[in-house]
């Protein structure tokens, strides 16, 4: 196959060229801190204040969407998401005011938990939602194994 752009994926250089590609993605977020795991970024930002917050994370939404522009990448809305973390006070206060997290003008889906790197991270910072993914898991494994024993 001809490649145009980019390197076909698989390939042996490919996760080397990316990351040679993206290092300067850093360098355009002001107000978070960004978290690059190969071909994904989590930005996170931290404040007393949700709307010290929104205003962190919009503008470094929007200089993400420059840069990845003026490298000719895109990014899928439809998988990005946020999440506020914090008591459980906090994250009642902060959901009735509605964080408007913008990309693109498309509103990002809030969630209350997300998988990064194998691991599920709840907006209290609990291990309940990893450990049920671990024993389902887990069960789901014995069970394959317990039909395939009487077989």
């Amino acid at each position: 196959h001809l490649i145009k752009c980019g390197v076909p994926q698989g390939s042996i250089l490919g996760p080397l060229l990316l990351l040679l590609y993206i290092n300067d993605l850093p360098e355009c977020l002001k107000n978070t801190r960004p978290r690059l795991f190969a071909d994904d970024t989590n930005l996170t930002a931290s404040s007393h204040s949700i709307a010290d917050i929104v205003i962190a994370v919009n503008s470094d939404l929007e200089n993400l969407r420059n840069w990845l522009m003026a490298n000719k990448l895109s990014l899928n809305v439809a998988k990005t998401e946020f999440m506020l973390i914090g008591s459980p006070q906090m994250i009642r206060n902060a959901s009735n005011s509605q964080p408007n997290i913008l990309i693109e003008n498309k509103q990002i889906q809030q969630v209350n938990k997300s998988r990064t790197l194998g691991t599920t991270i709840d907006q209290h910072l609990s291990w309940k939602p990893n450990t049920e993914s671990i024993c389902k898991k887990r069960t789901d494994q014995e069970s394959q194994l317990y039909v395939v024993s009487n077989h």
